[in-house]
């Protein structure tokens, strides 16, 4: 499933998944990669 950001608002810039098998799912239905982005909340 992919949505917004969940952290921070990139004005619909890129859809974002929380969960790492609905990315990769999405990735493979449209042919494209996936990137991981990793950080905390301060």
């Amino acid at each position: 499933m992919t949505t917004a950001h969940p952290h921070f608002d990139d004005r619909g810039t890129l859809d974002w998944s929380t969960s790492f098998s609905d990315a990769v799912a999405t990735a493979k239905r449209d042919g494209k990669l996936v990137l991981i982005e990793m950080g905390r909340l301060l």
